[in-house]
């Protein structure tokens, strides 16, 4: 993974460094791979619970077997994809896994190499990650990054542009008088800045996720 432009930890920090991120281009691709966490977890938890229970229901007969090796390997097309996106959004340089045999010949040895590859298996567990990860993204940026703005936008939006609503506290409705909704703005401002450098943390996080899962330096299973 490549050093990356986002300005995490608080520690030793100055003023302006903890403000930085705000500006950071890197901020914002970090901000839209955590905002595409949640419908891509859901999907792929879906599919995975899907094919998981038709697999082990079927799995008396050789039709089981083979959607269940069809997840198994199907994970891989899946893995692909997040390495791809987090190359593109988070900044990292996660190579092509290399740990499967290309001299296999024939289903069975290719379904063979495959399964004996590390990589299969991280990647099927970042996709079977995804979904509680997701979550937690959605979670972090409506309670920090989606409260802030509706507090910057209550002058023109009195009624709250977006509805934002945390743990039953809808956002709007504590502000009720034009003073009060001014006075909003310079806190959603603060808000705002902590939620970039929270977020640019936890996107640091499945930074570090998506390296170690998906990368090729996965140990091949025995």
């Amino acid at each position: 993974m490549t050093e990356r432009a986002d300005a995490t930890g608080w520690r030793g920090r100055s003023l302006a460094g903890v403000v930085a991120p705000v500006a950071d281009p890197q901020t914002y691709r970090n901000v839209l791979y955590l905002f595409l966490a949640f419908p891509l977890g859901l999907g792929y938890y879906f599919l995975l619970v899907f094919g998981l229970v038709l697999g082990v229901a079927l799995a008396v007969v050789v039709v089981g077997l083979l959607v269940l090796l069809g997840v198994v390997v199907g994970s891989r097309f899946l893995a692909s994809f997040e390495r791809s996106l987090a190359n593109r959004l988070l900044g990292t340089e996660i190579a092509d896994p290399d740990d499967v045999d290309r001299d296999a010949s024939g289903v069975v040895e290719t379904a063979k190499a495959y399964l004996r590859a590390g990589s299969t298996w991280g990647g099927l567990g970042f996709v079977a990650l995804k979904f509680p990860v997701g979550v937690l993204s959605f979670v972090l940026l409506v309670s920090l990054l989606g409260t802030a703005i509706e507090l910057l936008l209550l002058p023109v939006y009195p009624g709250g542009a977006f509805n934002v609503e945390v743990a039953g506290w809808v956002v709007a409705r504590s502000f009720e008088t034009t003073t009060e909704r001014l006075l909003a703005v310079p806190a959603g401002a603060v808000l705002g800045v902590v939620a970039v450098n929270v977020l640019n943390a936890f996107a640091d996080a499945n930074a570090s996720i998506a390296s170690s899962l998906l990368g090729s330096n996965a140990d091949a299973c025995e």
